[in-house]
């Protein structure tokens, strides 16, 4: 029997108002339920979806419902709704946990923007989503910045000044280096109130799928601190993140 063009084109038509209704949904509803919506067997359901989270346009979400893939990263510059969307629960059990604020944060144009702000304490710390700050005195910046490639990280270093906000701010483009370099050996940064005073801060990286470092992830406080437990913390957040955009 021949192929029938219309069939073939039916069946994409399908499978194709079934991604988009996932990505509406966010997270929302169950698989099953989008499916009757949308007048597809259950079964079809998941053998598109599966084939969706192959290609990483569709990941797993909370309570086995699905959301955005990372693979919609190479196709819409809305990177900062899909690290929110996989993060945000991750962070969210994190900060009650620790009770502390927990946040995520990119760098754009080399200022830190945090795309998400979870309060886990009886007090919050004063930043908020979609704020930004410089990465040179933040623990997400500087997790960020020794993610860089060794020429962009040059670039950034000689463009000062640093200007110092508290007493411990770093300021001198060698000593930050020198920083940099060893947070990078280590795998975390410490904010030892260098943005703010009072303020305490560690940070770790999100990773992709090839280890570049995408995002940052941190605790924040204004009382004492265990930096060694909040890195097996963070570090175990980090990890649940990259499972949720990278699945298998």
């Amino acid at each position: 029997m021949k192929n029938d063009p219309e069939s073939g084109t039916l069946a994409l038509d399908r499978a194709l108002a079934l991604f988009a209704a996932v990505l509406r949904d966010r997270g929302r509803t169950s698989l099953a339920e989008i499916a009757r919506a949308e007048h597809l067997p259950v079964s079809t359901a998941h053998r598109l979806i599966a084939a969706f989270e192959r290609q990483r346009l569709i990941a797993r979400g909370t309570r086995g419902r699905y959301i955005a893939g990372m693979g919609l990263l190479e196709l819409t510059p809305d990177r900062r709704h899909v690290l929110a969307q996989a993060s945000r629960p991750v962070l969210r059990k994190l900060a009650r946990a620790e009770k502390r604020t927990a946040h995520l944060g990119i760098l754009e144009a080399e200022m830190v923007t945090y795309l998400v702000k979870e309060a886990g304490g009886p007090a919050s710390v004063f930043t908020r989503e979609m704020i930004q700050f410089e990465a040179y005195c933040t623990g997400i910046g500087k997790v960020l910045l020794a993610g860089l490639e060794p020429a962009h990280r040059d670039r950034y270093l000689a463009g000062g000044p640093f200007v110092r906000l508290t007493p411990t701010t770093i300021t001198d483009p060698g000593d930050l280096r020198r920083h940099l370099a060893d947070i990078a050996a280590r795998g975390f940064a410490i904010d030892d109130a260098e943005m703010a005073d009072g303020l305490h801060c560690v940070a770790v990286p999100v990773r992709d799928g090839q280890r570049r470092v995408i995002a940052a992830i941190s605790l924040s406080s204004t009382g004492d601190a265990d930096d060694e437990a909040l890195f097996a913390a963070l570090k175990t957040a980090a990890a649940r993140i990259e499972a949720r955009l990278y699945p298998g």
